[in-house]
């Protein structure tokens, strides 16, 4: 009886344990995910987008992480840990910004990007969850131009849709303002996808202000704002409106089809249309006009743009006018030059991925990974003789030789041991870190660029990066691409946690002595300029450069073309007087410098002493790549203080830093006598008849492009310093070295008709101003037929020659 109790009893407890884990499962958050990426699930490769995610608890509450894997491409990309707490029976939607999303995971179904952590990531439960793995958006290559738009009716700006830009690849347009329920964004990074933001009489003053400020903040890293007029623009534009070109007033002008017509290269307009009066406000630059009032102009903001109309966009006669693309092509070309992002030199990969190769690699070599070879051929042959002949003579000769025993081995570990102290020296103690990045200084003062910063860690274990609002943090994949982490995993190499005013980046499991690099977009707001005063004239230029930076310069130099004219030292508040030759008659816009184009990729055979240079011209080759193409010389120079603000919080590091900064400026140039314009101090612009057509630049070559079959427009510009006005020209020459596949001819602004061009090397020595326009250009036709199929195309190459008149 006593033994069926037990039995009983013990029956009992087991179905008790039994249920525990059931308890315990019951008790536990209950988690459906949805999520979605982009603009209606649309994303372009390396830029930043909207990600949404839609949590449903049906459980206990969860509090902890939700960490998303992801990466920005295929060599940058940092896992992001968010808090996030969640009630029993609630929904949350999350509108998150992702910097970039690579499409590494659509080759791998089971890829899981998100994860919900209870109690933190770091040594928190991963809780299960049903619902969407991940997302799977459609790709766009950076050919592709998206344009956004904020209408009333998308049908009011349907001619965006036949847009035709250089470098454009095709487009893609998001009316957002018929999206049902769209939250506007508050982070800038998830308009980095789009290249224009198109405002057709839309109330942007209804967002919050955190939403406005996002878009402010989009501009200020790079977009381009497209505004129309309407009766109410200022106050409808919120924070926009004080950054606008123009100030609309209640007047009204007529604006005569043939100056529309004039002002879209000559594609005919039938019907006048009405534009406001306006005053044009402080660095604003107007880009189109009518008897003297403005019709179009455009603001500088950051390394972005607003461009304004005093026209309605979407109004009628002019949205139904057949040609009205044209014109508005014509005003964005004006404005940008060719539009942002329309440099695809980088062949599919994102700016940053580009910037772990050309820049990440070389700032990767550290001088103590160099020890010197004939210092340790020395020690070896030291330590034989030593252990050799001399430790035998010596014995012998004392007759000590049964001591060898423990003196060999003893010499061996000393020797081992100021062998290793020698190579570990610089890496004992502390991290040491090298810093690198490149600014523009934009008009508003501010930095706009991006950095690589390299760390070569004195232990293993976990880093944390700290940087302040404005510059952002991701990790290079680069050093472990073979790591074997499937599908664009970056959960284990590190992780990003973003807080109000600074982010942290935590890089996992770094190996002894090992090298890992966090790079991104810097902006430093009211940093200062160079105050720049110079003129040319006679082959010298002379004046005075600034430094109102609050730090060091060395090296500071005049960028004119692929020179680069050294003039010192400067510290801040500091000037420095020019008097330099250059050779010609005009500063030349910037180009690679012939002292750092050719230096190629970094050997591991490269003395540590050329280390410091081969970083700077790193960098200044990246800027090519950076799109910061430019029609205008600069003053360049690098510091060597840590401005990028960004820290390791772990333990202090040894730094060396090596930042440069580069001003556009235009100098007063004094034209006298004869002078000569090479090609490139002209700037130029293709545009094709066929809006369907393909075309790219190549390379930092302005000549060098990849062209569909078609007739293209190719417009020549005469910088704007010189005196047209004063000027006679007295010889226009060409040179066509691709007369097998492109026909050319000139436009003669006389006959108003073009011309063939017959011949490789063409060259016009009478009545050559009735091929230049009255504003400075020399247009051109050129007709692409290659029988064989290829696109490669290098374009005709323009000299002028002039004289001043007295």
């Amino acid at each position: 009886m006593k033994q069926n109790i037990r039995w009983f009893f013990a029956l009992i407890i087991l179905l008790l344990f039994s249920f525990i884990p059931f308890i315990e499962a019951s008790a536990a958050p209950q988690l459906d995910v949805k999520a979605t990426a982009g603009y209606q699930n649309k994303i372009k490769y390396g830029e930043g987008l909207p990600l949404t995610i839609t949590v449903v608890n049906s459980g206990d509450e969860f509090s902890g992480d939700l960490v998303i894997d992801y990466s920005e491409s295929y060599a940058v990309g940092s896992a992001k840990a968010i808090p996030f707490t969640i009630g029993k029976g609630e929904t949350k939607t999350l509108s998150l910004a992702l910097p970039g999303l690579s499409d590494d995971m659509n080759y791998n179904t089971s890829y899981q990007m998100f994860y919900f952590y209870e109690g933190g990531w770091e040594n928190g439960k991963d809780i299960a969850y049903k619902g969407s793995k991940n997302v799977k958006p459609s790709s766009f290559g950076p050919e592709t131009i998206f344009f956004l738009t904020l209408t009333e009716s998308a049908d009011r700006l349907r001619a965006i849709s036949t847009m035709k830009l250089s470098g454009m690849g095709g487009s893609q347009i998001i009316h957002l303002g018929q999206i049902k329920d769209y939250q506007f964004p508050t982070d800038k990074a998830a308009y980095d996808m789009a290249n224009y933001l198109v405002i057709d009489e839309y109330v942007l003053a209804d967002l919050d202000k955190e939403q406005q400020q996002a878009i402010l903040d989009w501009i200020q890293t790079g977009g381009v704002v497209l505004v129309g007029a309407s009766n109410n623009t200022s106050a409808e534009l919120g924070l926009l409106s004080e950054q606008l070109p123009l100030t609309l007033n209640d007047e009204r002008n007529t604006l005569r089809a043939e100056s529309l017509t004039a002002f879209a290269s000559n594609k005919e307009f039938t019907e006048d249309i009405s534009f406001f009066g306006s005053k044009v406000n402080d660095n604003a630059r107007v880009l189109m006009k009518s008897e003297n009032k403005a019709v179009a102009a455009m603001r500088s903001i950051g390394s972005g743009a607003i461009i304004q109309t005093t026209f309605s966009l979407g109004d009628e006669p002019l949205s139904k006018q057949a040609n009205y693309t044209f014109l508005l092509t014509e005003i964005i070309q004006k404005a940008t030059g060719n539009p942002v992002n329309q440099m695809n030199q980088n062949y599919g990969q994102s700016l940053k991925e580009q910037m772990t190769y050309e820049v990440g690699q070389t700032n990767e070599l550290f001088p103590s990974f160099q020890v010197s070879t004939p210092l340790m051929i020395g020690i070896v042959i030291i330590y034989i003789i030593l252990v050799g002949p001399l430790l035998y003579f010596l014995l012998k000769r004392k007759d000590k030789r049964e001591h060898a025993w423990w003196i060999i081995p003893t010499i061996s570990i000393v020797a081992s041991v100021a062998i290793f102290a020698y190579g570990a020296k610089d890496r004992l103690v502390r991290p040491q870190i090298q810093q690198v990045s490149l600014y523009k200084v934009q008009d508003d003062e501010s930095l706009s660029g991006y950095y690589v910063e390299s760390l070569l860690s004195n232990r293993s274990g976990d880093f944390t990066f700290e940087s302040d609002e404005g510059t952002t943090m991701v990790a290079s994949k680069r050093m472990n691409s073979f790591s074997g982490n499937s599908g664009g995993s970056v959960l284990n190499m590190s992780i990003l946690q973003e807080q109000a005013n600074k982010d942290q980046l935590t890089i996992r499991d770094v190996g002894y002595w090992s090298v890992s690099s966090v790079l991104g977009e810097s902006l430093l707001k009211d940093a200062g300029k160079f105050v720049i005063d110079l003129t040319v004239e006679s082959g010298i230029v002379r004046g005075t450069v600034k430094n109102e930076f609050p730090f060091a310069l060395k090296d500071v130099a005049i960028w004119s073309g692929t020179k680069m004219i050294k003039l010192g030292d400067l510290g801040p508040n500091e000037s420095l007087q020019v008097n330099e030759p250059i050779g010609a008659a005009l500063l030349l816009p910037i180009g690679i410098p012939s002292n750092s184009q050719n230096m190629g990729y970094p050997m591991t055979t490269m003395k540590a002493s050329d280390l410091p240079a081969e970083r700077k011209n790193s960098l200044i080759r990246m800027s090519q790549m950076m799109g910061q193409q430019s029609t205008e010389p600069a003053i360049v120079a690098h510091t060597e203080d840590a401005i990028v603000p960004i820290k390791l919080t772990d333990s202090p590091a040894e730094m060396s830093a090596i930042n440069v900064v580069y001003q556009s400026f235009t100098a007063d140039t004094v034209f006298s006598g004869e002078f000569t314009l090479p090609a490139s101090s002209l700037e130029i612009e293709v545009i094709p008849e066929d809006s369907s057509s393909y075309y790219d630049q190549t390379s930092e070559s302005k000549f060098d492009w990849m062209m569909s079959n078609g007739a293209y427009s190719y417009d020549w510009k005469i910088p704007t310093n010189i005196p047209l006005d004063k000027v006679k020209w007295t010889e226009l020459q060409l040179a066509n070295t691709d007369t097998t596949s492109i026909t050319v001819e000139i436009y003669n602004v006389s006959t108003k008709s073009f011309e063939e061009v017959n011949s490789g090397r063409f060259s016009i020595k009478e009545n050559v101003n009735q091929y230049i326009s009255g504003d400075g250009k020399v247009r051109f036709k050129v007709n692409k037929q290659a029988s064989n199929g290829d696109d490669y195309t290098r374009l005709p190459e323009l000299r002028l020659k002039g004289e001043v008149q007295k």
